[in-house]
C-alpha cells in the first residue's frame, strides 16, 4: 500500500516521505524480522513467506490476481455476526480505476455480462483480472527513485510510536536507519506496512499508551482473517466446450481476466452462507493420481527449488508441491508416459509463462470429458477470537515478535459444504452440469477443515467502524482518538469477501491519498 499511496501523492502534486525498511530489491535476510510464532502452523503460513521487506512490498510475491468486493460484502448479513462496514461500496467503487491502472490489471471491469442469462442463483458475471506484471514495482520502480517529490529512505524500520503530553497526536516516529537510530516528526502519518506488521506496531504502542486503539484486549489485534481455500469436488461439464468460457482470456487492455462460478447475492441470503467463488481448475499437482504427463512434468519442475522458483512465487510453489515425501517415482512415470503427446502442452504452457507478453497467470489442462477439479475460495467469518497478540521474543530491533492465532470456526466450514449444494443445484437447472464429491458427504466438514489455511490475505485486526471501542480506524482509515494517524491496510476491513484484499486495500489508499492531499499537508508513509 505504500507504493500505492507514494505514487497517488506524486501525481496529486504533494510531497511524502517515504520509510522502508528493506532496500531497492528483497534481500532474504530481512524477512527474519517478520518471523513470527504461529500457534498452529497448519492454519497460517510462515511470516517469511507472506511479508516482503523491501520496496514495493508483497508485490515482490503475490501472483498478480485483482477481484473486486462485491455488493454484498457491504451489507449487513444478520447471520454474520460482527460484519458491519461504516460506509457503502458506492464511496469507494470510483477508485477502482487508479488501483486497476496502479496494479496493471487493464481497466476496472469487474462484472461482464455472460453470454447468456442463468437462473437459480446462479451467475457467471464476476471476473478476476490478473496483472500484466505481477511484481508491479518493477513497473513503478524507476519513477519512485527518480521522483523530487517522493523522498525514499531505505532499510529504515519504524520501531516505536510516541505521543503528545495530552496522548491526542503521534509526536514522532522512532526509525532505525543505516546511520543510526533516529527520531522523524510529520503532521500527518499512513502506516502501511501489511497486516500484521501494522498490528504488531500498535500493539507495541499500546503497551506505552493502554487506553489507546480500542484499550487493552480492545479490537485491536482480534478478528484476524483470511479466506477458506480449497477442493473438495469435481465439476462435471455437460458440454466439455464450455471450458473456453471459464479460461484465461486476454483483452483489449492487455490484461488477462477469468469468469467464475458464484451464487447471486439473492442466493447467498436465501442459503445463509459466506460469499464464495468457485472456478474449473487442474487436479492437485502433486497427487500423481491424476495421470496426466504435463501435470506430473510441471509438479517435477516446481519440486525442484531452483527451477520451481523461477516458475512461481515461493508460497504458491509450496502449495503446488504439496506434502512431503514426494512421489518423485509416480510423476516420473506419468511423465514418460505423456511424452511425446505431452511435451507440445509443455512448451505451449512454458510460452505462455515466460515468452509471450504480458505472462498467462496460470493454465488449465483440457480434457475431451469435460471433467474438472473445482477450486473454492470463500468469506472466513468474523472471529473475535482469532487473533494477532505479542510475544516475549523481540525481533533485532527490539520489537516484540507477534503471535498469531488464526482460528477457523464451523460457520466457516459449514458455509463452504452448503455452497457448493447450492451451486451443484444451479448448475443442473442451467444444464451446465454438475459436481461430483471426492469424498462421502459425512467426510466434508474434516477435509474442508483440514484444508482452512491462510496468512496472506491479512484482515480485521485494525477493523474500521464507528465506536472506539469496537474499532480502531473510521471509515476516513484516522485512527480513533488520533488526529495524525491514519493506517492503509487490509487490516481494516470488518470482512473478506470472496475476494483477495489487494484491489480493495489499494483503493482504500487512494482514496485516502485524495484527502490528505487536499488538506495540503506534510505526511509520513
Amino acid at each position: 500500500m505504500g507504493q500505492a499511496l507514494a505514487l497517488e501523492f506524486e501525481r496529486l502534486g504533494r510531497e511524502v516521505l517515504v520509510l522502508e525498511s528493506g532496500g531497492s530489491a528483497v534481500d532474504p535476510a530481512m524477512a527474519e524480522v517478520s518471523r513470527a510464532e504461529i500457534v498452529d502452523a497448519q492454519r497460517h503460513a510462515a511470516m517469511e513467506l507472506t511479508v516482503a521487506r523491501a520496496l514495493g512490498g508483497t508485490s515482490w510475491t503475490w501472483g498478480g490476481r485483482c477481484v473486486a468486493f462485491d455488493d454484498i460484502d457491504w451489507m449487513d448479513r444478520e447471520f454474520v455476526a460482527d460484519a458491519h462496514w461504516p460506509l457503502r461500496h458506492d464511496e469507494i467503487r470510483p477508485f477502482y480505476k487508479r488501483a486497476a491502472e496502479i496494479l496493471l490489471c487493464g481497466n476496472a471491469e469487474f462484472t461482464i455480462p455472460y453470454r447468456r442469462k442463468l437462473s437459480d442463483g446462479l451467475t457467471l458475471d464476476g471476473v478476476e483480472r490478473w496483472s500484466r506484471e505481477a511484481k508491479v514495482i518493477l513497473e513503478h520502480r524507476a519513477l519512485m527513485l527518480a521522483s523530487e517529490r517522493i523522498r525514499l529512505n531505505l532499510k529504515s524500520t519504524v520501531t516505536g510510536l510516541k505521543l503528545s503530553a495530552d496522548g491526542r497526536r503521534v509526536e514522532s516516529l522512532n526509525v532505525n536507519a543505516p546511520d543510526g537510530a533516529r527520531i522523524v516528526r510529520a503532521r500527518r502519518i499512513v502506516l502501511a506496512m501489511g497486516g500484521v506488521e501494522t498490528t504488531r506496531l500498535l500493539l507495541h504502542a499500546q503497551q506505552s499508551y493502554p487506553t489507546h486503539f480500542g484499550g487493552v484486549d480492545g479490537p485491536l489485534g482480534r478478528y484476524y482473517m483470511g479466506h477458506v481455500s480449497g477442493k473438495i469436488a469435481s465439476i462435471q461439464l455437460k458440454d466439455p466446450e464450455m471450458i473456453d468460457d471459464l479460461d484465461f482470456k486476454l483483452d483489449e487492455s492487455g490484461a488477462y481476466h477469468r469468469r467464475r462460478f458464484m451464487l447471486t447475492a439473492e442466493s447467498q441470503l436465501q442459503h445463509r452462507v459466506l460469499n464464495t467463488a468457485f472456478w474449473p481448475d487442474n487436479p492437485p499437482f502433486y497427487d500423481p493420481s491424476h495421470g496426466s504427463g504435463v501435470l506430473s512434468a510441471v509438479f517435477l519442475a516446481l519440486a525442484f527449488p531452483p527451477t520451481g522458483r523461477v516458475l512461481l512465487p515461493e508460497a504458491i510453489r509450496l502449495i503446488h508441491t504439496g506434502p512431503k515425501p514426494y512421489r518423485l517415482a509416480a510423476h516420473l512415470w506419468n511423465a514418460i508416459l505423456g511424452a511425446p503427446r505431452g511435451a507440445k502442452d509443455i512448451l505451449g504452457i512454458l510460452a505462455d509463462r515466460f515468452i509471450r507478453k504480458p505472462k498467462k497467470p496460470g493454465f488449465i489442462v483440457r480434457n475431451r470429458g469435460g471433467k474438472y477439479a473445482l477450486h473454492y475460495h470463500a468469506e472466513q467469518v468474523p472471529n473475535r477470537d482469532s487473533r494477532i497478540t505479542l510475544g516475549n521474543e523481540t525481533d533485532s530491533f527490539g520489537v516484540p515478535r507477534a503471535v498469531i492465532d488464526l482460528r477457523f470456526v464451523p460457520q466457516d466450514v459449514q458455509s463452504v459444504i452448503d455452497s457448493h449444494a447450492a451451486l451443484d443445484v444451479a448448475l443442473r437447472a442451467n444444464g451446465i452440469g454438475h459436481l461430483e464429491y471426492w469424498h462421502p458427504v459425512e467426510q466434508l466438514p474434516e477435509r474442508v477443515y483440514a484444508q482452512a489455511a491462510d496468512g496472506f490475505h491479512q484482515v480485521g485486526t485494525t477493523r474500521m467502524g464507528e465506536d472506539p471501542a469496537e474499532s480502531v480506524v473510521d471509515a476516513e482509515l484516522k485512527v480513533h482518538g488520533l488526529e495524525n494517524l491514519y493506517l492503509a491496510s487490509s487490516s481494516v476491513f470488518p470482512t473478506t469477501g470472496q475476494a483477495n484484499s489487494t484491489l480493495l486495500a489499494v483503493a482504500f489508499a487512494l482514496r485516502l491519498a485524495k484527502r490528505l492531499a487536499a488538506q495540503n499537508a506534510g505526511f509520513t508513509a
